[in-house]
């Protein structure tokens, strides 16, 4: 199986933001539930059918992941009494799994192991201390063969030789943790210097990368602006009320890098304005570009 990676953050994001729409009865409806009314389930329809019709295809190198958005699958919705028509928000999603072309890959991979050895040769201790380490260690290492010693066969230690064994167990832990934080404070020494270098190391690896392709509409807030998240509209307090279109959120989940950027790019983001403020297309129009959009070639950006 691949190893992957995928954005947690960016999923974290679109997780608390996106994922609000009701899909079964509430619990907490003090006042009993209500049906949708078949208005919403006929907006809510379009709503998905049109933000499905906006998953772009996949870019160069990569696959669609899951089976293909279900078009013909009823909205789920449910109200408390109380709520407002158009109380509720749309979403969709489409994953996709990018692999690095073999000379890509191994360029990454070179790259990578380079900035490691840099890591590593940073991380080295310089001779100073490492004499002093060195010099902990064999000190350590006296303090523990000091330890009185006895076979099973032997009797047990009197208190006396008990006592001689836990001083030069102290003496041996007490300069085996002097060792060791010779070693911890250098490399606290040059953390500033390496955690650049972690950062740039993770930035070249070359695992096929899990990526995902987020859209809601009609938000009550917007996500924090990020690189590849793009708003259209405005907040909407009441969501979908009016049962017209308020916002399109779309974002872009995964690894920052070239095809996540391809990925975002490959998104109609004319499209996505395009819906604000205007009736929805019918379901059989977002379908017919749905299967466009299957058709297409890869994006080579």
């Amino acid at each position: 199986m691949p190893k992957t990676r995928i954005g947690l953050c960016g999923a974290l994001m679109l997780a608390m933001v996106m994922c609000v729409m009701p899909d079964a009865a509430r619990a907490d409806c003090v006042d009993g539930v209500r049906n949708a009314t078949p208005e919403e389930l006929a907006f809510a329809a379009r709503a998905e059918a049109a933000l499905a019709a906006a998953l772009p295809a996949p870019v160069l190198n990569s696959e669609r992941r899951g089976a293909a958005y279900d078009l013909s699958r009823p909205p789920r919705l449910s109200f408390c009494k109380a709520d407002r028509v158009g109380a509720f928000t749309l979403s969709v999603g489409g994953g996709y799994l990018y692999t690095f072309p073999k000379a890509e890959a191994d360029r990454l991979y070179a790259e990578r192991k380079g900035i490691e050895k840099q890591i590593e040769e940073a991380e080295k201790l310089p001779a100073d201390n490492d004499a002093e380490y060195k010099q902990a260690l064999a000190q350590m290492k006296a303090a523990y063969d000091a330890v009185p010693r006895r076979s099973r066969k032997d009797p047990p230690f009197t208190p006396e030789q008990q006592e001689q064994v836990n001083r030069a167990m102290a003496e041996g832990k007490k300069l085996e943790d002097a060792a060791k934080q010779i070693v911890t404070d250098h490399v606290a020494s040059v953390k500033s210097r390496t955690d650049v270098l972690r950062a740039q190391a993770k930035r070249l690896e070359s695992y096929p990368q899990e990526l995902a392709v987020r859209l809601a509409m009609n938000l009550e807030r917007f996500p924090e602006s990020a690189p590849t998240v793009a708003t259209f509209g405005m907040p909407s307090a009441g969501r979908s009320t009016g049962l017209a279109v308020h916002n399109v959120v779309m974002a872009v989940e995964g690894p920052e890098g070239a095809a996540r950027q391809a990925l975002f790019e490959a998104v109609d983001q004319a499209y996505l304005q395009g819906l604000i403020g205007q009736p929805l297309p019918e379901v059989e129009a977002s379908k017919a570009r749905v299967e466009r959009t299957a058709q297409a070639p890869a994006a080579t950006k």
